[in-house]
């Protein structure tokens, strides 16, 4: 296998590394995430408890809240960039799929964050007589943080389930209610762990010379390390596949702690006292969140290693498959690399031929993918400076580009061999008669873009592609014939098949006959 032909699928590092880099960042993200969300939470709750209830100690909350909140939302932006580029590296395949499904969502995580992040700035400044403006920054900001956790679970549990992306690409994200099932259980599970985590991290904050608000917040804690237990539940039962036993155990371990919490809490709600016990949180808290980190790494490992190995299998036998081919590829470029351009045929071969073809007719390799169709050389009747002028400047608006990477003498090589294997630049045939139906025709149609002389309207000059000079560049008549009458692709030029048959061959040979000598 070459590295070369899997750029996606080399890894900086053995994979156990990546396992635990991704485990240990994505660790530190998620705590962070959950502290800067569970405070908003409170933030939010505390603010209209003081409305409601009108308890003057929850006032100034807002303000207590968003001093921490800045540095909870930095920490958690900035240690969120790991996990990320591990996820690109090890599972780039699978991320890239998914997110690519989720793109119109993915993007607007940038968005969403600043909004966010604006609006709880605000929520937490001092807003004069406005209570309701408190709440709307409050409510707004918490609105467009809930949604991020919302866009990045739906990413992942798909990004887990290969099973369902072409059914997701073609048929949207709704198409398997499983899916849609475990998402909505797995976005709450993480709301939960925002309340408990949040709760927990502003009981040693904020609250730990209030009674009152410690009594609050245990009652909190209590409410969402049940919440946890409620939703956990069929979570479980939404995933895909039986767990594997390491999986299985993080689970029960991570259950018997938050069962350990709600023991723990019970007397903040039977009592209405501050919690005891509330330092056994700092050994339970990181558990729970060991816990639920190490079943879902192996329940992804247990989902994507395969396909990452199966991916590798395709890779290895492609890499077999092509280095059949690779002899004659290397020669044909090392035989390219030899090719000195300093000769009309050389010039020809590199330049031209990829669209304009061996024969000059207009089907090379390359002109399968022109909006506008390279010309057919054999057809062209033009002046060697007016070539050489488009040789120099291309032709804007189309895909003849310009060679200025070629010096006078070389472009004069060109030239030669234009005018010697298609007769470029041959005399033109005598004038030709013109019926009167074909004058009219000329001179209210086609004058305004050619001009009544052929050298361009003042309208065709505005035109991209412009139309050719005619007085310097011809169609041999046949050609000219099937331009008007078909019309040329990419252009103005329109089809004029609705035209009698002899006007449209008198109008072919009256443009031809425009070229002077």
């Amino acid at each position: 296998m070459k590295p070369w032909t899997d750029l996606f699928l080399a890894l900086p590092l053995p994979e156990h590394w990546l396992r635990a880099v991704l485990f240990v960042g994505f660790g530190l993200h998620l705590l962070f995430a959950l502290l800067m969300l569970g405070t908003v939470m409170l933030g939010l709750y505390f603010f209209l408890h003081s409305r409601l209830v009108g308890s003057p100690d929850d006032t100034p909350w807002n303000r207590n809240m968003a001093a921490s909140h800045l540095v909870l939302k930095s920490l958690a932006v900035v240690l969120g960039v790991a996990p990320l580029l591990v996820i690109q590296v090890s599972y780039s395949e699978e991320f890239f799929t998914a997110t690519g499904i989720f793109a119109y969502a993915w993007l607007a995580v940038i968005p969403l964050l600043i909004v966010a992040f604006l609006s709880i700035e605000g929520f937490g400044h001092r807003l004069g007589p406005w209570p309701w403006l408190h709440f709307a920054f409050g409510a707004l900001g918490l609105a467009a943080l809930v949604t991020v956790p919302a866009i990045f679970t739906g990413a992942m549990s798909l990004m887990e389930r290969p099973g369902l992306w072409a059914g997701a690409a073609s048929k949207g994200l709704a198409s398997d209610s499983g899916y849609a099932m475990h998402w909505l259980f797995r976005y709450l599970h993480i709301l939960g762990a925002a309340a408990v985590f949040g709760g927990a991290f502003h009981l040693f904050f904020s609250a730990k010379d209030n009674p009152e608000r410690a009594a609050g917040l245990g009652r909190w804690i209590l409410a969402a390390a049940l919440f946890q237990v409620v939703v956990g539940i069929p979570l479980l039962a939404s995933l895909d596949s039986p767990m594997n036993r390491p999986a299985l155990a993080a689970v029960t371990l991570g259950a018997a702690a938050v069962m350990a919490v709600v023991w723990t809490f019970r007397s903040a709600a039977s009592e209405g006292a501050p919690p005891r016990g509330g330092l056994f949180l700092l050994v339970l808290l990181p558990v729970v969140l060991a816990s639920m980190l190490l079943a879902r790494q192996w329940l992804q490992d247990e989902a994507l290693v395969p396909v990452r190995a199966e991916a590798l299998a395709g890779r290895v036998r492609q890499a077999e498959m092509l280095a059949a081919y690779q002899p004659q590829a290397l020669e044909a470029f090392n035989a390219k690399l030899r090719t000195v351009y300093d000769n009309g045929p050389a010039i020809y071969a590199g330049s031209c031929r990829p669209c304009h073809g061996q024969d000059g007719a207009g089907s090379g390799t390359a002109s399968r993918g022109l909006l506008i169709p390279a010309e057919d050389l054999t057809a062209v009747r033009a002046d060697k400076e007016y070539i050489r002028g488009i040789l120099v400047k291309g032709i804007p608006g189309s895909d003849m580009p310009y060679f200025t990477i070629y010096d006078r003498d070389k472009l004069d090589s060109l030239l030669a061999e234009l005018g010697e294997r298609f007769s470029m630049f041959a005399k033109s045939g005598p004038p030709v008669g013109v019926s009167p139906q074909a004058q009219h025709v000329w001179g209210t149609t086609c004058a305004s873009c050619h001009g009544l002389d052929g050298a361009g309207g003042a309208f065709g000059a505005t035109l991209r592609p412009a139309p050719p000079d005619l007085t310097r560049y011809a169609l041999e008549p046949a050609r000219a014939l099937h331009v008007i009458t078909e019309g040329y692709p990419g252009t103005v030029m329109q089809p004029y098949r609705d035209l009698p048959e002899q006007v449209r061959a008198d109008l072919a040979a009256f443009s031809a006959a425009l070229r002077r000598d």
